[in-house]
Protein backbone atom coordinates (compact mmCIF):
# COMPACT_ATOMS: atom_id res chain seq x y z
CA UNK A 1 0.00 0.00 0.00
CA UNK A 2 3.02 2.40 0.83
CA UNK A 3 4.61 1.87 -2.59
CA UNK A 4 1.77 3.38 -4.80
CA UNK A 5 2.16 7.02 -3.81
CA UNK A 6 6.20 6.64 -4.75
CA UNK A 7 5.18 4.59 -7.85
CA UNK A 8 2.84 7.61 -8.70
CA UNK A 9 5.48 10.24 -8.36
CA UNK A 10 8.19 8.27 -10.06
CA UNK A 11 5.82 7.73 -12.93
CA UNK A 12 5.23 11.33 -12.72
CA UNK A 13 8.83 12.36 -12.76
CA UNK A 14 9.56 9.97 -15.99
CA UNK A 15 6.75 11.83 -17.66
CA UNK A 16 8.25 15.59 -16.89
CA UNK A 17 11.33 14.22 -18.05
CA UNK A 18 9.97 12.77 -21.23
CA UNK A 19 8.32 15.87 -22.00
CA UNK A 20 11.43 18.10 -21.03
CA UNK A 21 13.48 16.21 -23.51
CA UNK A 22 11.21 16.23 -26.58
CA UNK A 23 11.13 19.82 -26.10
CA UNK A 24 15.05 20.35 -26.41
CA UNK A 25 15.18 17.65 -29.17
CA UNK A 26 12.21 19.38 -30.81
CA UNK A 27 13.86 22.93 -30.53
CA UNK A 28 17.32 21.32 -31.67
CA UNK A 29 15.31 19.86 -35.08
CA UNK A 30 14.04 23.43 -35.59
CA UNK A 31 17.29 24.85 -35.00
CA UNK A 32 19.13 22.58 -37.56
CA UNK A 33 16.54 22.18 -39.83
CA UNK A 34 18.40 22.22 -43.15
CA UNK A 35 18.24 25.55 -45.44
CA UNK A 36 16.51 23.85 -48.46
CA UNK A 37 12.98 23.61 -46.11
CA UNK A 38 9.98 25.36 -46.07
CA UNK A 39 8.79 25.08 -42.72
CA UNK A 40 6.33 27.06 -40.66
CA UNK A 41 5.14 25.97 -36.94
CA UNK A 42 1.64 25.37 -37.90
CA UNK A 43 2.47 23.12 -40.92
CA UNK A 44 2.58 19.06 -40.71
CA UNK A 45 2.47 17.77 -44.29
CA UNK A 46 5.97 17.10 -45.57
CA UNK A 47 6.99 16.34 -49.01
CA UNK A 48 10.72 15.40 -50.07
CA UNK A 49 11.81 16.44 -53.50
CA UNK A 50 14.39 14.64 -55.24
CA UNK A 51 16.52 15.60 -58.29
CA UNK A 52 18.69 13.51 -59.78
CA UNK A 53 21.55 14.80 -58.45
CA UNK A 54 22.33 18.70 -56.87
CA UNK A 55 25.48 21.03 -57.92
CA UNK A 56 24.16 21.87 -61.17
CA UNK A 57 22.54 25.06 -62.30
CA UNK A 58 19.13 23.11 -63.77
CA UNK A 59 18.44 21.77 -60.50
CA UNK A 60 19.36 24.43 -58.49
CA UNK A 61 16.29 26.55 -60.44
CA UNK A 62 14.20 23.79 -60.06
CA UNK A 63 14.97 23.79 -56.50
CA UNK A 64 13.88 27.13 -56.42
CA UNK A 65 10.05 26.65 -57.44
CA UNK A 66 9.61 24.29 -54.90
CA UNK A 67 10.92 25.92 -52.19
CA UNK A 68 8.39 29.14 -53.72
CA UNK A 69 5.90 26.71 -54.00
CA UNK A 70 5.73 25.81 -50.41
CA UNK A 71 5.84 28.94 -49.05
CA UNK A 72 3.14 29.90 -50.41
CA UNK A 73 1.25 26.77 -49.48
CA UNK A 74 2.48 26.79 -46.18
CA UNK A 75 4.18 23.22 -46.23
CA UNK A 76 7.67 21.62 -45.26
CA UNK A 77 9.37 20.91 -48.63
CA UNK A 78 12.55 19.45 -48.37
CA UNK A 79 14.78 19.58 -51.34
CA UNK A 80 17.68 17.27 -51.05
CA UNK A 81 19.38 14.94 -53.79
CA UNK A 82 22.77 12.99 -54.56
CA UNK A 83 26.29 14.79 -55.23
CA UNK A 84 26.59 11.97 -58.17
CA UNK A 85 23.67 10.53 -60.35
CA UNK A 86 23.86 7.54 -59.02
CA UNK A 87 20.56 5.95 -57.93
CA UNK A 88 21.83 3.85 -55.23
CA UNK A 89 22.29 7.16 -53.69
CA UNK A 90 18.55 8.28 -54.61
CA UNK A 91 17.63 4.94 -53.08
CA UNK A 92 19.05 5.80 -49.41
CA UNK A 93 18.20 8.54 -49.36
CA UNK A 94 14.51 7.51 -50.26
CA UNK A 95 14.91 5.19 -47.41
CA UNK A 96 15.99 7.61 -45.14
CA UNK A 97 12.62 9.91 -46.03
CA UNK A 98 10.37 7.03 -45.28
CA UNK A 99 12.41 6.40 -42.11
CA UNK A 100 11.47 10.13 -41.36
CA UNK A 101 7.80 9.70 -42.66
CA UNK A 102 7.52 12.00 -45.22
CA UNK A 103 3.94 12.51 -46.37
CA UNK A 104 5.20 12.72 -50.32
CA UNK A 105 8.20 11.41 -52.25
CA UNK A 106 8.78 13.30 -55.46
CA UNK A 107 11.59 11.74 -57.58
CA UNK A 108 13.56 12.51 -60.32
CA UNK A 109 15.24 8.99 -61.25
CA UNK A 110 18.50 8.32 -62.53
CA UNK A 111 17.66 5.17 -63.12
CA UNK A 112 13.95 4.73 -64.09
CA UNK A 113 14.02 1.15 -63.98
CA UNK A 114 16.83 0.47 -60.98
CA UNK A 115 14.24 2.76 -58.55
CA UNK A 116 11.13 1.34 -59.47
CA UNK A 117 11.03 -1.41 -56.48
CA UNK A 118 11.61 0.81 -53.71
CA UNK A 119 9.15 3.63 -55.17
CA UNK A 120 6.55 0.41 -55.51
CA UNK A 121 7.32 -0.76 -51.93
CA UNK A 122 7.03 3.66 -50.71
CA UNK A 123 3.56 3.48 -51.90
CA UNK A 124 2.67 0.23 -50.44
CA UNK A 125 3.62 1.62 -47.20
CA UNK A 126 1.25 4.40 -47.26
CA UNK A 127 3.62 6.70 -49.36
CA UNK A 128 2.46 9.30 -51.99
CA UNK A 129 4.85 9.03 -54.96
CA UNK A 130 5.17 10.36 -57.96
CA UNK A 131 7.87 11.14 -60.16
CA UNK A 132 9.16 14.34 -61.57
CA UNK A 133 11.37 15.90 -64.61
CA UNK A 134 12.08 12.07 -65.39
CA UNK A 135 9.93 9.00 -64.82
CA UNK A 136 10.19 5.73 -63.34
CA UNK A 137 8.81 2.74 -64.93
CA UNK A 138 5.41 3.65 -64.16
CA UNK A 139 4.06 -0.25 -64.22
CA UNK A 140 6.88 -1.33 -61.98
CA UNK A 141 6.88 1.88 -59.64
CA UNK A 142 2.72 2.55 -59.64
CA UNK A 143 3.73 6.01 -59.05
CA UNK A 144 1.07 7.95 -58.75
CA UNK A 145 1.96 10.69 -61.58
CA UNK A 146 4.49 12.23 -63.51
CA UNK A 147 5.38 15.56 -64.04
CA UNK A 148 7.31 16.66 -66.89
CA UNK A 149 8.67 19.08 -68.38
CA UNK A 150 6.83 18.91 -71.77
CA UNK A 151 5.75 16.01 -73.52
CA UNK A 152 8.42 14.08 -75.08
CA UNK A 153 7.42 14.28 -78.62
CA UNK A 154 7.10 18.25 -78.10
CA UNK A 155 10.32 18.64 -77.34
CA UNK A 156 11.85 15.80 -80.12
CA UNK A 157 10.00 17.77 -82.73
CA UNK A 158 11.69 20.62 -81.25
CA UNK A 159 15.03 19.32 -81.23
CA UNK A 160 14.27 18.32 -85.31
CA UNK A 161 12.79 21.97 -85.93
CA UNK A 162 15.93 23.91 -84.46
CA UNK A 163 18.51 21.95 -86.08
CA UNK A 164 16.63 22.19 -90.18
CA UNK A 165 15.98 25.48 -89.29
CA UNK A 166 19.44 26.67 -88.41
CA UNK A 167 21.16 24.53 -91.22
CA UNK A 168 18.27 26.12 -93.33
CA UNK A 169 19.67 29.73 -92.06
CA UNK A 170 23.01 28.62 -92.75
CA UNK A 171 22.48 28.24 -96.55
CA UNK A 172 22.76 24.35 -95.70
CA UNK A 173 20.58 21.32 -95.91
CA UNK A 174 19.63 18.99 -93.74
CA UNK A 175 22.63 16.32 -94.64
CA UNK A 176 25.54 14.77 -93.38
CA UNK A 177 26.90 13.85 -90.04
CA UNK A 178 25.03 14.91 -86.68
CA UNK A 179 25.77 13.85 -83.35
CA UNK A 180 23.66 13.72 -79.97
CA UNK A 181 25.17 14.55 -77.02
CA UNK A 182 22.95 12.66 -74.11
CA UNK A 183 23.45 12.45 -70.27
CA UNK A 184 23.15 9.00 -68.32
CA UNK A 185 22.73 5.92 -70.35
CA UNK A 186 19.65 4.93 -68.00
CA UNK A 187 18.33 8.76 -68.69
CA UNK A 188 14.67 7.94 -69.59
CA UNK A 189 13.54 11.29 -70.66
CA UNK A 190 16.41 11.50 -73.23
CA UNK A 191 16.31 8.05 -74.03
CA UNK A 192 12.85 8.72 -75.22
CA UNK A 193 13.53 11.98 -77.24
CA UNK A 194 16.35 10.19 -79.07
CA UNK A 195 13.81 7.62 -80.25
CA UNK A 196 11.55 9.77 -81.20
CA UNK A 197 13.97 12.00 -82.96
CA UNK A 198 15.58 8.96 -84.99
CA UNK A 199 12.16 7.90 -85.73
CA UNK A 200 11.31 11.72 -87.80
CA UNK A 201 14.77 11.81 -88.89
CA UNK A 202 14.08 8.08 -90.79
CA UNK A 203 10.85 9.40 -92.32
CA UNK A 204 11.47 13.03 -93.55
CA UNK A 205 15.45 13.68 -93.42
CA UNK A 206 17.03 10.50 -94.51
CA UNK A 207 19.92 12.10 -96.20
CA UNK A 208 20.86 13.14 -91.77
CA UNK A 209 23.33 10.45 -90.84
CA UNK A 210 23.13 10.10 -87.12
CA UNK A 211 26.69 9.27 -85.19
CA UNK A 212 26.61 7.15 -82.03
CA UNK A 213 25.16 8.94 -79.37
CA UNK A 214 27.37 9.79 -76.67
CA UNK A 215 26.76 9.51 -73.16
CA UNK A 216 29.02 11.77 -70.80
CA UNK A 217 26.65 11.32 -67.45
CA UNK A 218 25.43 15.09 -66.02
CA UNK A 219 29.36 16.06 -66.24
CA UNK A 220 29.95 19.26 -68.53
CA UNK A 221 33.47 18.98 -69.13
CA UNK A 222 33.25 15.34 -70.06
CA UNK A 223 30.80 16.44 -72.68
CA UNK A 224 33.16 18.58 -73.84
CA UNK A 225 35.80 16.64 -73.92
CA UNK A 226 33.75 13.52 -75.81
CA UNK A 227 32.28 16.07 -78.17
CA UNK A 228 36.00 16.95 -79.20
CA UNK A 229 36.91 13.14 -79.66
CA UNK A 230 33.89 13.17 -81.97
CA UNK A 231 35.05 16.54 -83.98
CA UNK A 232 38.34 14.82 -84.20
CA UNK A 233 36.97 11.42 -85.72
CA UNK A 234 34.78 13.39 -87.92
CA UNK A 235 35.49 16.69 -89.49
CA UNK A 236 32.48 16.70 -91.37
CA UNK A 237 30.05 16.91 -88.56
CA UNK A 238 27.06 19.09 -89.61
CA UNK A 239 25.27 19.73 -86.87
CA UNK A 240 25.39 18.47 -82.64
CA UNK A 241 22.64 18.19 -80.29
CA UNK A 242 22.94 18.93 -76.14
CA UNK A 243 20.29 16.82 -74.45
CA UNK A 244 21.20 18.25 -71.26
CA UNK A 245 21.34 21.53 -69.59
CA UNK A 246 25.34 20.32 -69.34
CA UNK A 247 25.70 18.50 -72.58
CA UNK A 248 24.61 21.48 -74.99
CA UNK A 249 27.42 24.08 -73.54
CA UNK A 250 29.90 21.58 -73.22
CA UNK A 251 29.15 20.43 -77.00
CA UNK A 252 29.25 24.25 -77.83
CA UNK A 253 32.74 24.84 -75.80
CA UNK A 254 34.12 22.09 -77.78
CA UNK A 255 32.92 23.52 -81.64
CA UNK A 256 33.99 27.17 -80.19
CA UNK A 257 37.92 25.52 -79.64
CA UNK A 258 37.84 23.88 -82.43
CA UNK A 259 36.96 27.46 -84.16
CA UNK A 260 34.21 25.75 -86.00
CA UNK A 261 31.65 28.47 -84.60
CA UNK A 262 29.00 29.33 -87.00
CA UNK A 263 30.38 25.86 -88.92
CA UNK A 264 28.70 23.51 -87.19
CA UNK A 265 25.24 24.33 -85.71
CA UNK A 266 24.83 23.69 -82.65
CA UNK A 267 21.32 23.73 -80.25
CA UNK A 268 19.70 21.47 -77.53
CA UNK A 269 18.41 21.54 -74.04
CA UNK A 270 19.57 24.10 -72.43
CA UNK A 271 19.98 26.99 -69.52
CA UNK A 272 20.00 30.80 -71.02
CA UNK A 273 22.33 31.43 -67.89
CA UNK A 274 24.88 28.66 -69.04
CA UNK A 275 24.36 29.30 -73.20
CA UNK A 276 24.59 33.36 -72.94
CA UNK A 277 28.21 32.80 -73.37
CA UNK A 278 27.91 30.74 -76.45
CA UNK A 279 25.03 33.10 -78.00
CA UNK A 280 27.64 35.95 -77.57
CA UNK A 281 30.24 34.26 -79.50
CA UNK A 282 28.09 32.36 -82.34
CA UNK A 283 28.48 28.69 -81.17
CA UNK A 284 24.96 28.19 -80.53
CA UNK A 285 22.48 30.72 -81.81
CA UNK A 286 19.36 28.76 -80.84
CA UNK A 287 18.50 26.27 -78.30
CA UNK A 288 15.31 25.55 -75.91
CA UNK A 289 14.40 24.41 -72.75
CA UNK A 290 11.38 24.94 -70.72
CA UNK A 291 11.05 27.18 -67.37
CA UNK A 292 12.86 24.71 -64.61
CA UNK A 293 11.83 27.21 -61.82
CA UNK A 294 8.05 26.49 -63.03
CA UNK A 295 8.47 23.13 -63.39
CA UNK A 296 9.99 22.38 -59.44
CA UNK A 297 7.01 25.20 -58.10
CA UNK A 298 4.66 22.80 -60.01
CA UNK A 299 6.04 19.33 -58.86
CA UNK A 300 5.51 20.34 -55.52
CA UNK A 301 1.50 21.78 -56.53
CA UNK A 302 0.79 18.63 -57.66
CA UNK A 303 1.94 16.65 -54.83
CA UNK A 304 -0.02 18.57 -52.22
CA UNK A 305 -2.94 18.59 -54.41
CA UNK A 306 -2.19 14.18 -54.11
CA UNK A 307 -1.99 13.94 -50.72
CA UNK A 308 -5.08 16.87 -49.56
CA UNK A 309 -7.17 16.32 -52.41
CA UNK A 310 -6.39 12.69 -53.92
CA UNK A 311 -5.71 11.63 -57.72
CA UNK A 312 -5.64 13.87 -60.28
CA UNK A 313 -8.04 12.52 -63.28
CA UNK A 314 -7.59 13.73 -66.74
CA UNK A 315 -8.09 17.22 -67.46
CA UNK A 316 -7.02 21.21 -67.16
CA UNK A 317 -6.16 22.50 -64.02
CA UNK A 318 -4.53 25.89 -62.17
CA UNK A 319 -1.65 25.32 -60.07
CA UNK A 320 -0.79 28.39 -58.27
CA UNK A 321 0.53 30.80 -60.55
CA UNK A 322 0.57 28.39 -63.56
CA UNK A 323 -2.58 28.05 -65.31
CA UNK A 324 -4.20 25.58 -67.65
CA UNK A 325 -2.16 22.70 -67.17
CA UNK A 326 -2.84 19.13 -68.50
CA UNK A 327 -3.29 16.69 -66.92
CA UNK A 328 -3.45 13.25 -69.29
CA UNK A 329 -2.89 9.35 -69.04
CA UNK A 330 -0.89 9.58 -65.54
CA UNK A 331 1.29 12.93 -66.79
CA UNK A 332 1.03 16.63 -65.41
CA UNK A 333 2.62 18.62 -68.49
CA UNK A 334 3.96 21.66 -67.62
CA UNK A 335 3.82 23.14 -71.21
CA UNK A 336 5.86 23.63 -74.74
CA UNK A 337 9.45 23.93 -74.32
CA UNK A 338 10.61 27.61 -74.99
CA UNK A 339 12.79 28.40 -77.95
CA UNK A 340 15.47 30.60 -76.89
CA UNK A 341 17.77 33.03 -79.55
CA UNK A 342 19.67 36.35 -79.35
CA UNK A 343 16.44 38.40 -79.12
CA UNK A 344 14.87 36.68 -76.07
CA UNK A 345 17.68 35.31 -74.13
CA UNK A 346 17.85 38.67 -71.68
CA UNK A 347 14.68 38.19 -70.93
CA UNK A 348 14.86 35.21 -68.94
CA UNK A 349 16.66 34.73 -65.60
CA UNK A 350 17.37 31.23 -64.97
Amino acid sequence: MKSRPFGSLKLILIILCVAAFYGCSHENDQAGSSSNDSVSETSTLRIGVMPKLVGISYFEATGKGAQQAGEELNINVHYDGPTSALHEDQVRMLNTWMAQDFDVLAVAPNDPDAISSTLRSAGREGFTVMTWDTDANPDNSRRQIFVNQASNESIADSMVNIMVEGLKEQGKEPTGKFLVVSGTPTASNQNTWIGFMKERIAKEFPDMELLETLMPGEDQSKAQEMTTAALNSHADIAGIWGLTSVAVPGAAKAVEDAGKAGKIFVTGIGLPSSMKPFMESGSCTKFALWDPVDLGYLTVYVAHHLKTEGELTDGTYDFGRIKNVEVKDGQAILGPPIVFTRDNIDDFNF
